[in-house]
């Protein structure tokens, strides 16, 4: 029994048009920044079925710019042995419901990559419901005006490949020149009814590729498989000669080739094409235009070349039917691997707590001694921060109390309705920013006027040091840092430097911000080179989300810690302050102020096993992190104790 799904594919092209124009003008932001922030990681893309053609796409973008990355299955993705917290992973998938997507969103949520990201072609999906349950990842989801797709990706598949190349073109200043309209799909059949006969006798074709042409095989190989249309083996020229070539000497009365071509590999297909065996029919499927514009007129090429084949082989590749048992194949769940099942009686808090800890993939894999050596240290940690009396809480700003996409808008209501409960208990609160003023108006703004006397804040990473409700703070007129000033010096004589990035001088403070994600590492090369230069102890180079800050001689957010426990002394609390932040590896900005005993972080944490603990759920990371550790603080006698399980 089969059931008829889907839609016809000559529809499924006539829409192509319309995706095409669309694509090129969907605003795309998120993914942007979500490229932006991938720019040092390795990026592991996922996509099943047609998607998968994207999330290579996507793999072969960022490799471009300079970073290994791999397009999986959900399946594969599931099965990892290794950790993916140094990575950036993006979840593409058209619809959004599928068990095997969800799934491995899911693992990648709790397995904490360093960003994450669910890109969807259908907005209120089962998908995007989910990824707002973990709000570090990032979702971009649109609905497709040409709706859903049929039985095979095709205008959900035009539209994640344009949308790709979008990003990265706009993200590293990419030389991509899209066409004004789409290459004409009637042109390309017409063209196939006349070059295509000899191959369409064959029920074997190869597909052969090199670079640019790997999604575009990829897609060959789907299409033509999952709508029954032949058998298809897949190779790049070079692979190709070694051993797959045999297939031709034995099976070639039934096999045709398909040769994807674009600029780059030119010569390699030409010379390999030409020693084939004349009785071979060959398709050459080329594009004049190279890297991923040149990938895209391929795949639309080839999207016409799936319609005729379907037409000689009375085949539907839009509708073709499918079988019950597909269906129940369909349907089924797979499992996540044992690294998120539990390992030796410990409860999940403790496992997700100590794999962030010594970054292992799975406790499964760990040394019997290393494992017991971070439970003991886990333990003794927990029941310090358990069995202590705080006075005062101190927390970073910037990643801990406002995620990245609030960073203009200020604190969220129930951030600053957790800050107001603690001050209203007596609880003195200090909060370290490398920002100035704007995070003062940004707290006055949210904090009632009569709490004020009670919150300091650490400007330019605690280098100024001020009440709330203090106006004169941060006061950029006191002279600056000479260790500082030899740097600006340095900075402002160099040339490459000015292209690559702005800075802001304060007097104990130069904030870098590279101009694009790609100057990172290099701006951060220049900046290292002229600090040692200076030759001048004490300067501290650390590193923000959005910002690299040099730190004159004696700056440290741990100067807000000495000042919020002596104030919370004078007052008659416990001295001992509770320390939340989210840049806890160095070189993060959080570093040296998470190495105090009594430290929790929201997303990175040191090798250190006395501080510095990240005890957050698994998959929560930033503000959604603190509002755990908030509920968590409670006010018992006058003091502040940790409680974790209390509710």
């Amino acid at each position: 029994m089969r059931i008829i799904m889907g839609k016809p594919y000559a529809i499924e092209l006539r829409n192509l048009k319309q995706t095409y124009e669309w694509a090129l003008k969907v605003p795309i932001e998120k993914l942007c920044y979500f490229v932006n922030a991938s720019h040092d990681l390795p990026l592991v893309a996922v996509g099943s079925g047609g998607s998968l053609t994207a999330a290579c796409m996507a793999a072969l973008l960022h490799q471009r710019v300079g970073m290994m990355s791999k397009g999986v299955t959900p399946l594969d993705f599931i099965s990892t042995e290794k950790t993916i917290q140094d990575t950036s992973v993006l979840i593409m998938s058209a619809g959004g419901r599928n068990t095997d997507i969800l799934s491995a969103f899911r693992f990648a949520a709790t397995s904490e990559p360093r960003q994450l990201m669910a890109f969807c072609l259908r907005t209120e999906s089962p998908l995007a419901i989910l990824s707002k349950k973990f709000r570090y990842s990032s979702l971009l989801d649109f609905d497709l005006p040409s709706g859903k797709d049929g039985f095979l990706a095709t205008n959900s598949l035009l539209a994640f490949i344009i949308i790709l190349i979008r990003a990265y073109k706009e993200s590293f200043g990419e030389d991509y020149t899209f066409q004004q309209n789409l290459p004409y799909i009637h042109e390309n059949y017409e063209e196939f009814k006349i070059l295509a006969p000899p191959l369409l006798e064959k029920n074997t074709l190869v597909v052969l590729y090199g670079g640019w042409g790997f999604p575009v095989a990829i897609d060959a190989e789907s299409k033509f498989t999952e709508a029954a249309l032949s058998n298809i083996q897949i190779a790049d020229y070079r692979n190709f000669a070694h051993g797959r070539h045999h297939w031709l000497a034995k099976r070639g009365d039934e096999t045709g080739i398909i040769a994807l071509i674009t600029p780059e590999e030119r010569e390699i297909a030409e010379r390999t094409l030409d020693i084939i065996p004349k009785k071979i029919p060959i398709l050459q499927i080329t594009t004049d235009k190279t890297g991923p514009i040149g990938s895209l007129e391929l795949l639309v090429k080839m999207l016409c070349l799936v319609y005729l084949v379907g037409n000689v082989r009375g085949i539907d590749p839009g509708m073709p039917g499918v079988p019950k048992f597909g269906r129940r194949i369909y349907n089924l769940r797979p499992s996540l691997n044992s690294k998120h099942k539990l390992h030796h009686g410990m409860d999940q808090k403790e496992r997700i707590a100590i794999i962030r800890k010594s970054k292992s993939s799975s406790l499964a894999n760990m040394k019997i001694e290393d494992l017991e050596y971070w439970r003991k240290a886990y333990r003794a940690y927990l029941q310090r921060i358990e069995r202590t009396a705080f006075g005062s809480v101190v927390f970073d700003y910037d990643g801990t109390l406002c995620d990245p996409d609030e960073r203009y808008s200020g604190l969220s209501n129930e951030i600053g309705q957790e800050l107001v409960r603690l001050l209203r208990g007596g609880i003195v609160l200090g909060i370290a920013t490398g920002r100035g003023k704007s995070v003062r108006i940004d707290l006055q703004r949210s904090i009632p006027k009569k709490h004020w006397e009670k919150l300091l804040i650490g400007y330019y990473n605690g280098s100024d040091i001020a009440f709330l409700e203090d106006q004169d703070h941060p006061d950029k007129t006191s002279p600056p840092h000479t260790s500082l000033q030899l740097i600006k010096d340095s900075l402002e004589g160099n040339q490459q430097f000015h292209r690559l990035a702005k800075y802001e001088f304060r007097p104990k403070q130069i904030t870098v911000e590279p101009g694009n994600a790609a100057f990172w590492k290099m701006t951060r090369a220049i900046l290292l080179n002229i600090v040692t230069k200076t030759k001048v102890s004490g300067i501290q180079v650390l590193e923000s989300s959005h910002s690299i800050d040099v730190l004159a001689p004696g700056v440290s957010k741990r100067d807000l810690v000495l000042a919020c426990e002596e104030v919370a002394k004078k007052i008659g609390n416990p001295r001992v302050a509770f320390c939340i932040g989210d840049r806890g590896e160095w070189p993060g900005n959080d570093y040296e102020f998470l190495s105090t005993p009594y430290s929790v972080s929201v997303d990175t944490v040191s090798p250190d096993p006395d501080s510095c603990w990240n005890l957050s759920q698994a998959g929560h990371r930033g503000v959604q992190a603190t509002l755990g550790y908030l509920k968590s603080l409670h006010i018992e006698g006058g003091v502040l104790c940790y409680r974790p399980n209390k509710t």
